[in-house]
């Protein structure tokens, strides 16, 4: 499912006038590797995100849902972008805290199979 959001403008240049247009920006994260991602992403729900720092993981999360290409991303040094490899070849990596990572992968100017975990467990 593409997510999206909907922003409607009305203008009024006269009396009896009136344009409105709508713009539909659509979201660059276009799926979830697990329900307990999304459901984070959406609604706050942490409950299996122990010792996460939740504010820091939505604010990597909004830089990856608005993020054009990698670039957008790889200046900010503090998120800690970096590729993967391994059983996970094919993603990248945004540091959250501790042992908390946002896995994706990106094709194309999209974000797929975002996930939030501790990839270092097993």
């Amino acid at each position: 499912m593409v997510s999206a959001w909907r922003a409607e403008f009305i203008f009024k240049s006269s009396a009896c006038h009136t344009t409105s247009f709508v713009v539909y920006m659509l979201a660059m994260i276009q799926s979830w590797a697990n329900s307990r991602s999304r459901r984070f992403y959406e609604q706050g729900k942490i409950s299996k995100f122990g010792g996460m720092d939740t504010d820091t993981a939505e604010d990597l999360l909004a830089t990856l849902d608005a993020a054009e290409s990698l670039r957008d991303i790889s200046p900010l040094k503090s998120v800690g972008l970096h590729k993967l490899s391994g059983n996970r070849a094919g993603q990248w990596a945004m540091t959250i805290n501790g042992p908390w990572r946002i896995c994706f992968r990106f094709k194309d100017g999209d974000a797929f199979d975002v996930e939030i975990t501790d990839y270092h467990r097993g």
